[in-house]
């Protein structure tokens, strides 16, 4: 009988221990799966700012198509007024009336009627060539706004479609989220509301400012870069038509034109352009690649294809946005006349880049 209560003893305290463990194990999201959620709030909120630029450039599309409708009444108009002009100048050329205006000269009595008779029709061909070519020039502008108006209404589809996709792709997320918090028991839901909301005020008070004066101060920076095609820094980074710089070199010099970048490092590998950064409790990453552009013109644009907050991923939606914000590219010939980009490459910490210079006569 004792050892019977000994054993029953053992299993309650067993089965006590197990619902400890398994309550807890519900109570409290593992540390990747609040990761995972904190993942998702940010890509949510990065989204909902994608689809707040988009509504934005919507309208802006939408006014610039409104403003173009109505030039197109107008110069509708113009050119209506001017071909009615320049179809009778060209009848009277057609039906001869000009040429039987021309033999005046030849009845004239004297010679000085015959300079104003030769006046007078000169007048009138000046004038009969201003309607023809005030015709051509108005047509041709009539032209040239359905063309806008046209190109305009194919970006609106553009930003309408992006818009949709990415509304559709911001349900989905949140979706996923609230049924992932609504699993969560309700005595830790709230605490992992707070979690979420903190971590995203975070990012808007922290976050985006910091990289918004990064980006801003890289840019600057770049455009500072040509300086090394130059003078004494000619010899050392320029060897015939190809410049190359490593990515220590790079560091030195972007510290000497600004100390922000005290809190950065710059490394070229595998393609790619990398800078890490840390301040205080944050630390941001960037990761991109160089291409050579030639419309409009020949220069070197760089293109975000990462971008990292304390080790969380933005989405692409982010990547792009900042991209155009921030040009983190260069053109040469601003700076040195004739030199055109052929090539470039990040690889083994070189940053190396193909020049070529381009006469024109």
């Amino acid at each position: 009988m004792g050892k019977l209560l000994r054993v029953a003893l053992a299993l309650m305290l067993f089965g006590t221990y197990a619902l400890v463990i398994r309550t807890q194990s519900l109570a409290e999201p593992s540390l990747e799966e609040t990761r995972k959620l904190l993942q998702k709030s940010l890509t949510i909120y990065e989204i909902d700012q994608e689809i707040a630029r988009l509504t934005h450039q919507e309208e802006t599309i939408a006014a610039q198509i409104s403003d173009t409708s109505e030039q197109i009444g107008k110069q509708d108009s113009k050119v209506e007024q001017t071909r009615e002009h320049a179809g009778k100048v060209l009848r009277a050329y057609y039906m001869g009336e000009r040429d039987s205006l021309w033999m005046l000269m030849f009845s004239a009595k004297s010679f000085s009627d015959a300079i104003s008779v030769y006046e007078y029709l000169s007048m009138i061909v000046d004038n009969d060539h201003k309607s023809l070519t005030s015709y051509q020039e108005a047509y041709s502008k009539l032209k040239t706004l359905r063309g806008e108006l046209e190109t305009t209404q194919t970006e609106l589809r553009k930003v309408k479609d992006e818009f949709l996709a990415q509304r559709e792709k911001a349900v989905a997320l949140q979706k996923e989220l609230d049924e992932q918090i609504a699993a969560v028991p309700a005595a830790e839901m709230q605490t992992i509301r707070d979690q979420l909301a903190d971590f995203t005020k975070e990012w808007q008070e922290k976050g985006v400012p910091l990289f918004r004066t990064y980006l801003q101060a890289i840019s600057e920076a770049m455009q500072s870069l040509p300086e090394l095609l130059t003078g004494d820094n000619a010899a050392k980074y320029l060897k015939g038509t190809t410049f190359q710089i490593s990515d220590t070199e790079l560091t030195e010099f972007f510290r000497s034109k600004n100390q922000l970048f005290n809190n950065l490092t710059f490394r070229f590998e595998n393609g790619s352009f990398v800078v890490n950064g840390v301040e205080k409790d944050i630390e941001v990453g960037l990761k991109g690649h160089y291409t050579v552009e030639n419309d409009p013109v020949n220069k070197l644009q760089f293109h975000v294809s990462e971008l990292t907050y304390n080790g969380f991923t933005l989405p692409e939606t982010s990547n792009r946005a900042l991209e155009q914000e921030f040009d983190l590219g260069f053109t040469p010939s601003k700076y040195v006349k004739q030199i055109q980009v052929t090539d470039v490459t990040t690889n083994d910490g070189k940053f190396t880049i193909s020049l070529k210079i381009s006469l024109k006569f």
